[in-house]
């Protein structure tokens, strides 16, 4: 079966296992890998690179302008996001206001959802891998949501992975409000995972986090065979019981207990979303 799909931090890890998988399953099938850098092996000839900073709303908003004006009659399978960085540094800000941890693991993975729901397909999958299980509405500071006043590394993991599970699901309700329900919302958890994003810790950090990779970690192969195949039930399944979003664990298996946020819940993490998205691109228009 011919697929196309974009994968946005598919240029190494986890993202670059999903982007081979879907690509080796079927040549017909078309995939886009998205990061800062090409990598240096791209092994099937149906895959293609696209340069991207994932960290910056505004070269997000020129991406997604461009991607749309390029694949109007190329609609996606599968719009799958991957893109973060280990970092202990304390709050970063990018010159768009917002943290860059928070902007990569958070705020342009919704950015790009908004703007590339026009070349979804009616049944496309809209992947997030970040944390399915650990998010929970109780979790939020309601009043700091993008912690300018309270930050730590720890509350913008919690508040990326909680707001996570708050947008697919708004995402999916409005999707069966606008009579499109076919079209899935996935917040996925990948478990441990043998890969080199722990060469952006500091020196001495680098040594045992490898080592605690390989010894417990699967391959990114191993996991995206999960996830692929994790999607694919959890979708037909929770598509039988007309809902449209899904929390997946490192196995494919839907996480059991997963908060069903309210309406207000939903509201006020869309509504500070699109907030600070749509002031970073403005600041950044104005400077350019």
């Amino acid at each position: 079966m011919s697929i196309k799909a974009l994968v946005v931090g598919g240029t190494s890890g986890i993202g670059y296992g999903l982007a081979c998988r879907v690509a080796a399953e079927a040549p017909s099938s078309s995939v886009i890998i998205s990061g800062r850098n090409k990598p240096p092996n791209i092994p099937h000839p149906n895959m293609q690179f696209l340069r991207l900073d994932a960290s910056s709303m505004r070269e997000i908003k020129k991406y997604t302008d461009s991607f749309k004006a390029s694949h109007a009659d190329q609609k996606l399978d599968f719009l799958i996001m991957t893109q973060g960085v280990i970092s202990l540094d304390g709050r970063t800000e990018t010159t768009e206001g917002i943290d860059r941890n928070m902007a990569l693991y958070y705020y342009g993975k919704q950015l790009l959802i908004r703007e590339l729901l026009p070349v979804l397909k009616e049944d496309a999958k809209v992947i997030i891998v970040l944390n399915a299980k650990a998010g929970h509405p109780d979790k939020l500071n309601w009043n700091d949501l993008d912690l300018k006043k309270t930050f730590s590394l720890m509350g913008a993991a919690s508040h990326c992975f909680t707001m996570t599970d708050g947008m697919i699901q708004q995402f999916a309700h409005q999707q069966q409000q606008a009579g499109n329900a076919r079209r899935h919302f996935i917040h996925v958890y990948p478990g441990f995972v043998s890969t080199n994003i722990s060469s952006s810790l500091p020196w001495y950090l680098r040594g045992p986090s490898t080592v605690l990779m390989r010894t417990v970690g699967v391959s990114p192969d191993t996991c995206a065979a999960y996830l692929l195949k994790g999607a694919s039930e959890a979708t037909a399944a929770a598509e039988k019981k007309v809902k449209f979003w899904n929390n997946i664990d490192q196995k494919g298996h839907e996480v059991a207990g997963k908060a069903v946020w309210t309406e207000d819940q939903r509201k006020k993490v869309e509504d500070h979303t699109w907030n600070i998205i749509d002031q970073a691109l403005k600041v950044t228009a104005r400077r350019a």
